[in-house]
């Protein structure tokens, strides 16, 4: 994986979804019916979180952006285990799989669509 150019595809596609206000037609999904609260509660927290995370990481050289995005990668396995429903943790999984195959800016749609996914899954 070049982190670099996964970073920035990442970013990219994290300041698409802000612009956007997070709710264009293309990433709004049917909403999940019934979703636990608590599932709900981890899932809203996960798109700021991936912002805040990954944005700084653009700065950094590739092997601390690497280590960086390995962690995040961590935090979100850790999140997807706590969730009880098995469309949260596809949700969870669909993200992590986008960020894990980003490759450059041509890969912000995937990270878009997950991050879309997980933050309209409770409303």
């Amino acid at each position: 994986m070049k982190i670099r150019p996964t970073v920035i595809a990442a970013s990219f596609a994290m300041a698409t979804a802000i612009g956007a206000g997070w709710t264009t037609a293309a990433a709004a999904p049917a909403a999940y019916v019934d979703l636990p609260a608590s599932d709900c509660a981890i899932l809203s927290q996960i798109g700021p979180a991936t912002v805040g995370t990954l944005g700084p990481l653009q700065a950094l050289p590739p092997d601390q952006a690497a280590a960086g995005m390995a962690a995040y990668i961590a935090k979100l396995r850790a999140q997807q285990s706590q969730v009880s429903s098995p469309e949260a943790q596809a949700d969870i999984e669909a993200l992590i799989t986008a960020l894990q195959g980003a490759t450059g800016p041509e890969s912000a749609g995937a990270v878009y669509g997950a991050l879309g996914n997980l933050n309209t899954a409770c409303s």
